[in-house]
Parts: C-alpha cells; sequence; structure tokens
C-alpha cells in the first residue's frame, strides 16, 4: 500500500513545469509558442528599459534637488549668515511643510524625517 502511495505523492517543480509547458502548446498551438515567447522577451525588454530611465530620472531628479539646497546654502553665506544659521522656516517652507504654529524645533523634526524619507 505504501509503496503504491510513493507514484501518486505532490508533482515537483520539473514535472509543473512540463505540464505548463503542455498545457501552452494545447491552448495556443505549437506554431504560436515561439511568436508568445519573442513577445513576451520583447515586452522584458521594454520593460528593464523603462526601469533603466526611470532610474536615471530619479537620480537626476535627486541630483537637482541637492544642487538647489547648496545653491541655497551658498546664498546665505554670502548674506552673513553661516549654513548653521539658516532659516529653519524657509527651508521648511521651501519643503512644502507648514510652517503655522510650530516651534523651530517641531519643524526641524519635519524638515529631517522628510529628508529621511525622500532618501529611501
Amino acid at each position: 500500500m505504501t509503496v503504491g502511495m510513493m507514484f501518486f505523492g505532490m508533482p515537483g517543480g520539473g514535472e509543473l513545469l512540463v505540464i505548463g509547458i503542455l498545457v501552452i502548446v494545447l491552448l495556443f498551438g505549437a506554431a504560436k509558442v515561439p511568436q508568445l515567447a519573442r513577445s513576451f522577451g520583447q515586452a522584458m525588454g521594454e520593460f528593464k528599459k523603462a526601469k533603466r530611465e526611470s532610474e536615471l530620472n530619479l537620480k537626476q531628479f535627486e541630483d537637482s534637488v541637492v544642487g538647489e539646497e547648496t545653491e541655497q546654502v551658498k546664498i546665505a553665506a554670502k548674506q552673513g549668515t553661516k549654513s548653521g544659521e539658516v532659516n529653519i522656516r524657509e527651508v521648511a517652507k521651501y519643503m512644502g511643510i507648514s510652517t503655522e504654529g510650530k516651534s523651530d524645533e517641531q519643524l526641524k523634526a519635519e524638515v529631517q524625517a522628510k529628508m529621511n524619507a525622500s532618501a529611501q
């Protein structure tokens, strides 16, 4: 009884692959399988290309934001303030954070949180 049960266990990875290929051939026909594989390969290529482009755009955006921040520090230095004395309210407004009714410490925490979130 146990010997017969060994032959009817759950199919493994190889068996599932063969079953999947047979189902595809039965559904689409043998002539369509190479065409489906080609289309799938082209779709994967387009996906990878779009992914690379979006990563490049994100990197360029991050570089431009960092460039703008360093430009603001240079402007502050020209105005006679040290980089550590940059007005936190101006920085928060620039980053789109509401400053009404908040202390400088609260604003510093929000600016830091937003910078950490954008770095991830």
